[in-house]
């Protein structure tokens, strides 16, 4: 290799060692690196953002499918009404709370309230450690019966009891409701001896005090098969909580056939959505079969009324109520 070719070299070493080029070298990973680290950040950023959204969107379309149907909630427990749902967001799930409430004069108390967990995907569950759809059963010798009780406040559960059945006793609780202090608001649930139209229950009811109706949805096979294969009178009995009905304590507008027409068109419109159809074909049934003899008019079973003692004495020995049990019982102030 000749001088002038070494000298070169020499230089062409110099430069790429050179502090300069080294400090470009330096500044240009830099760079780089920010831009890496900035092209990830954005990245992340969107997919986040697109999971974000798009398990709230699929969490969403779940809380419309799970929701309280607000038609089923209408006729479906005696003196319930669905008061609120509120949501707790979780990336992958969410938390739901729902109130119900009773109506027992002019006081609205909290009745029960249920923990639901929606998760992105797969089943809807109860939170069972949150859960206070829940009851205690009590024997009461002097009520000579098995009396229920709300788990969530500790007040009495009502039930009805069918016409047609037998019973080896039937209550009369209403006697007791009227001995309550007058600054007591009362819950009593009264069974009739036969099924009554709306227009008969009207004129020997009447219209005060009247919270809620239960609609006779049972067939006749169904109502042999209970007197046939349940023993024991706590058995035959309908639990308020499951019992089909509508409200019926407006004050401006009294309850009429029109409310039978509106009862029977809202189980129709469940059928058609699909909700609770098991129920709802059921109570279907028994409204065509049991509404032959009335011209369409649906019958109704009982009753809930509420108010003071002085309030409830009109519907003291009336003949056509043949059981009635006390419900919950609140402070009038």
């Amino acid at each position: 290799m000749s001088k002038k070719d070494e000298m070169k070299k020499e230089e062409q070493i110099d430069f790429i060692s050179s502090p300069s080029l080294k400090n470009a070298i330096k500044k240009t990973k830099r760079k780089q690196t920010v831009k890496y680290i900035l092209i990830a950040l954005l990245t992340t950023t969107i997919l986040l953002v697109i999971l974000f959204n798009g398990s709230q969107y699929i969490l969403n379309k779940r809380i419309e499918e799970n929701g309280e149907n607000s038609l089923y909630n209408r006729i479906h427990g005696a003196n319930i009404s669905f008061g609120s749902k509120s949501y707790n967001h979780d990336l992958f799930s969410v938390t739901a709370e729902t109130k119900y409430y009773k109506t027992i004069g002019e006081r609205t108390i909290l009745w029960d309230k249920k923990m639901e967990k929606i998760p992105l995907f797969g089943k809807v569950h109860s939170i069972e450690k949150e859960s206070v759809m829940t009851e205690v059963i009590s024997h009461n010798k002097e009520a000579q019966r098995y009396i229920r009780y709300n788990d969530f406040n500790n007040e009495r559960k009502i039930d009805f009891y069918y016409p047609g059945l037998s019973y080896d006793y039937l209550p009369n609780e209403l006697d007791t409701a009227i001995d309550l202090d007058k600054n007591t608001l009362i819950e009593v649930a009264l069974s009739f001896r036969k099924p009554m139209t709306l227009t008969e229950l009207s004129r020997q009811l009447g219209q005060k005090n009247v919270n809620w109706l239960w609609v006779d949805t049972t067939t006749k096979s169904q109502m042999k098969q209970m007197e046939v294969e349940l023993n024991g009178d706590d058995l035959k009995t309908k639990h308020g909580e499951q019992a089909l009905g509508f409200d019926s304590s407006s004050e401006q507008i009294q309850y009429s056939e029109e409310d039978g027409q509106y009862f029977i068109n809202t189980l129709e419109q469940l059928i058609k959505e699909g909700n609770h159809k098991t129920v709802v074909t059921k109570a279907l049934k028994g409204i065509k079969e049991n509404t032959k003899q009335t011209e369409g008019k649906i019958l109704i079973n009982g009753a809930v009324v509420t108010g003071t003692a002085e309030e409830l004495k009109r519907f003291q020995n009336l003949s056509f109520i043949r059981a009635s049990v006390l419900g919950a019982t609140i402070d009038k102030n």
